[in-house]
């Protein structure tokens, strides 16, 4: 479920005991079990990101039609929610649009950076979005996969100032530069390095011994 069994047992509203028991009566990832006692063991994912397009989401969108039937609105309608199991008396509530939130992650594999007023798009999404990453001396990208404390790192984007702040527990907060000094350029191309993120190679600057000594 999401691949993400603590944000699937948030969406469902599922106890550790909900949890327990359907695992103990043989529910495993990716079979068909959709329900165990009335309550629903999964659902349904679409990830969207910086590579779709709009025919992408027209596809999911007329998948949507032909296997739902309908709208999320003409579903409600038709919904007598006093039959359903108390279980899901919450779900109806949950299919209407909303939008609660916005956050994005700056560093990668790093904490979020929740937006709280408006905030610029560019060619490759949010401003900002995984615009810096960590690398270990070969240049590889550091992740959560081999250090989990990453996402202890919180990043404070601070637009009128033009930093970002990193945070992290017990620690004295560095700051990083959002755009580069004019007077900086020629010192910055000569830090030009390259990674690999996903097999793909990527390149970027170095932001400096500082920052790479507090990380």
């Amino acid at each position: 479920c999401f691949c993400n069994p603590g944000a699937c047992q948030w969406f469902l509203q599922l106890s550790n005991g909900d949890v327990r028991k359907q695992y103990e009566s043989g529910h495993i990832c990716s079979d068909y079990n959709d329900l165990i006692e009335g309550m629903p063991t999964g659902a349904v994912r679409v990830s969207f990101g910086y590579m779709t397009t709009k025919k992408d989401v027209d596809k999911c969108i007329s998948m949507i039609e032909e296997c739902y039937l309908a709208s999320p609105e003409e579903r409600l309608s038709r919904m007598d929610i006093c039959k359903l199991p108390k279980a899901l008396q919450h779900i109806p509530e949950r299919l209407k649009p909303q939008l609660k939130e916005i956050c994005i992650y700056p560093v990668k594999s790093c904490g979020y950076f929740k937006i709280v007023n408006s905030w610029p798009l560019t060619t490759t999404g949010f401003l900002y979005d995984r615009g810096w990453m960590i690398v270990d001396a070969s240049g590889m990208a550091i992740t959560q996969k081999h250090q989990t404390r990453l996402c202890l790192i919180k990043p404070i984007i601070n637009r009128c100032k033009g930093t970002m702040e990193l945070t992290f527990t017990d620690m004295k907060s560095i700051f990083v530069n959002l755009e580069t000094v004019r007077e900086q350029l020629d010192v910055i191309n000569t830090s030009l390095c390259q990674s690999k993120v996903c097999d793909d190679l990527v390149s970027g600057y170095d932001c400096g011994d500082e920052v790479a000594n507090w990380l």
